[in-house]
């Protein structure tokens, strides 16, 4: 009996004491909302869930502090920086193992899955859209405007992906150490990164952040799914451009 509550004792002195510990690193987490946005996605696997969640750039705006871009959209840094590091893990940690690769394997893994996906589902959403505005284009008026930017958008991201496939990826798998033929199209990468990224805000907001009307049909409903998975697609597409796969080559060009 005596070694019963012995071992007893002895369970709840060691609950206490793992509870205290864990609750002690939780709080020790400092309030880093100094951070550029791509180090907080990158470092904390829960940041891409509430970034996604606010509408919060962390590919074009990457190198913006967690606070500036939380201003930017009316946010306080704080409440969000807590929700990021409090909030559930949903699983968005395979970002950060990137930062381990070298560049070829970035490039590769780009071309099959992000500039595959883009091919592939470029004219799907044409042709929904199509459909959608001829439809219901009467009754919701921002279709025609939503359909207008998609095809601005598609238009420059093909031609965007060819000077990639054409020109810079090769020139990064080969380990060119010459700026001019690196430094020079990352730059103008980087700005065509910019203009997508705005076409895909301002659709995010034509759809009230791909919100169904009451009315909607089922076509019309898969059109504003699809159209949600391209945007998270295309703002993760960017990030790992931008702020991974052209910052790893432009610091080995300087070693």
């Amino acid at each position: 009996m005596i070694e019963v509550i012995r071992q007893e004792i002895n369970a709840q002195y060691l609950y206490r004491n793992v509870n205290s510990i864990f609750m002690t690193a939780s709080c020790s987490i400092p309030n880093t909302t100094s951070l550029p946005v791509a180090e907080v996605v990158l470092s904390y696997p829960n940041a891409l869930t509430v970034l996604n969640r606010y509408s919060i750039d962390y590919c074009c705006g990457g190198k913006r502090s967690l606070k500036e871009a939380c201003d930017k959209v009316g946010l306080n840094a704080d409440t969000v920086w807590d929700e990021i590091v409090h909030g559930r893990n949903n699983g968005n940690s395979y970002l950060s193992r990137f930062t381990t690769w070298q560049a070829p394997l970035l490039v590769d893994y780009i071309l099959q899955n992000h500039h595959a996906y883009v091919k592939e589902v470029i004219p799907q959403l044409q042709e929904l859209l199509d459909k959608v505005c001829s439809v219901h284009g009467e009754d919701h008026i921002a279709l025609a405007e939503v359909r207008d930017d998609f095809n601005d958008l598609a238009e420059e991201l093909l031609t965007h992906m060819q000077k990639e496939e054409k020109i810079l990826f090769p020139a990064i798998k080969k380990g060119s150490q010459n700026a001019l033929t690196i430094v020079g199209p990352i730059s103008v990468m980087e700005d065509e990164h910019e203009h997508a990224g705005d076409l895909m805000k301002s659709i995010r907001q034509l759809t009230n952040h791909y919100t169904v009307p009451r009315d909607a049909c089922p076509t019309f409903q898969v059109t504003y799914k699809k159209l949600e998975e391209f945007d998270q697609d295309l703002m993760q597409h960017i990030h790992l451009e931008n702020n991974i796969l052209f910052e790893k080559v432009k610091d080995n060009l300087l070693q």
